[in-house]
């Protein structure tokens, strides 16, 4: 547990999470969920069929329905035009009337689960998309459509049931295969009404996650031994801090941490004693102020500028403290790239050691932990989802359909 701990603190302060409008987002993961498709149909164009996918949108939504994380299960949409015709009027005006036709499928299966039908819509403008507009606006959620839904919703979960072994099983092919991600999405697909399998899919969903972190760090501490050894400590130190305590290579880590502070060390009080002795103080107090508090010249360079205050007047060494705060606070990101704070590791491991009874023995806090890592494996399948999202075709074929 506590490895997970761990992963959860740091991971608060390193993932941002993002929600963008049509995008999936964290209230549709483990819930089932739907990809909106509309079909052209050779009439309706850009304006129409955005109009009709966000209400078709707002109507899955009123039935809690979420936005679908891997484009498996979709409701599509085909639009029928029965009358098109041209009312003769100044100006002359469009008129239609149309059906739709909504089948909720199974696309990577390529099955049609079930179909719903509304009639009778009409339109009229002198603008042929304002005309389909108008009749769109009059498609609403109602029973017939929610007892539709919850069909449809009914053997989604079935199949889920039914699949759920099998669907671990490809998820650890998967993650065996070092293709994390992907394994990390398919078992979140999984929704919460499915528990027992939800439950199996989330010890699964953590496995692999700590896999994945695992097999991240390796490729870190790597990619660091190779700047290192090219002399690129600044870009060394910006791929370490990534590292996250709790993981097995954490503490391989944190010696080239080490390796990287004694450099930016040695770099910064020579440069600060050479200033010394040419007596520009400034410069002198600005290198100062980059050596890490944690590394191994710390005591050196706490002694340079006790060197450098005791020459100096009583006005130059108010003007002293004055810098080194001033180029102490203007270094502070920077000093971010060098400092790792390393102790801070150590002391966050005792608090955490002293609070591991409390946190084994409170319900809720172990609850919350719980969640706090769901949130953080949605989160990563929702990035995996918008990623592939970019690689798919924007159209899809439906010809299982009988279009």
């Amino acid at each position: 547990m506590r490895n997970i701990l761990f992963i959860l603190l740091f991971l608060n302060v390193f993932i941002s999470y993002s929600q963008e409008e049509n995008q999936v987002g964290l209230d549709d993961i483990n819930r089932i969920g739907l990809f909106v498709d509309v079909l052209d149909g050779g009439i309706f164009e850009g304006s129409a069929i955005n109009t009709l996918t966000k209400k078709i949108d707002r109507m899955v939504l009123e039935e809690s329905i979420g936005k679908s994380v891997d484009e498996r299960f979709g409701i599509v949409c085909k639009p029928n035009i029965i009358v098109e015709d041209i009312y003769q009027s100044t100006p002359p005006k469009y008129i239609f009337e149309f059906d739709l036709d909504f089948y909720v499928v199974d696309y990577q299966e390529k099955v049609k689960f079930g179909v719903y039908s509304v009639q009778g819509l009409k339109g009229l403008n002198p603008n042929k998309q304002r005309a389909l507009i108008q009749g769109i606006r009059s498609v609403n959620s109602n029973s017939k459509f929610s007892e539709f839904i919850s069909d449809m919703k009914r053997k989604i979960i079935d199949y889920y049931i039914s699949q759920c072994d099998f669907i671990i099983k490809e998820s650890q092919t998967l993650a065996d295969n070092d293709n994390f991600e992907e394994s990390i999405l398919k078992l979140s697909t999984i929704p919460q009404v499915c528990e027992e399998c939800f439950d199996k899919s989330q010890i699964e969903m953590r496995k692999t996650y700590q896999r994945k972190l695992e097999r991240e760090c390796q490729e870190i501490v790597s990619e660091a031994n190779s700047l290192i050894a090219r002399e690129m400590f600044k870009d060394a130190a910006s791929v370490l801090k990534r590292v996250l305590p709790g993981i097995s290579c954490h503490e391989e880590a944190v010696k080239l941490i080490e390796k990287v502070e004694n450099h930016w060390c040695n770099v910064n009080l020579s440069k600060a004693r050479s200033f010394k002795s040419s007596r520009n103080f400034d410069e002198a107090a600005k290198y100062l102020s980059l050596v890490p508090l944690s590394s191994s010249c710390a005591s050196e360079a706490k002694s340079l500028g006790d060197e450098i205050y005791s020459t100096l007047t009583e006005i130059d060494q108010r003007n002293w403290n004055f810098k080194l705060t001033k180029y102490s606070d203007q270094q502070e990101k920077e000093l971010r790239q060098f400092d790792f704070e390393v102790n801070k590791f150590d002391r966050l491991q005792t608090r955490l050691d002293s609070d591991q009874k409390f946190e084994q023995d409170n319900f809720e806090s172990i609850q919350k932990s719980k969640r706090d890592m769901q949130e953080i494996l949605s989160n990563e399948a929702i990035n995996v989802s918008k990623y592939n999202a970019k690689k798919k075709p924007e159209t899809r074929n439906y010809s299982f359909l009988g279009f």
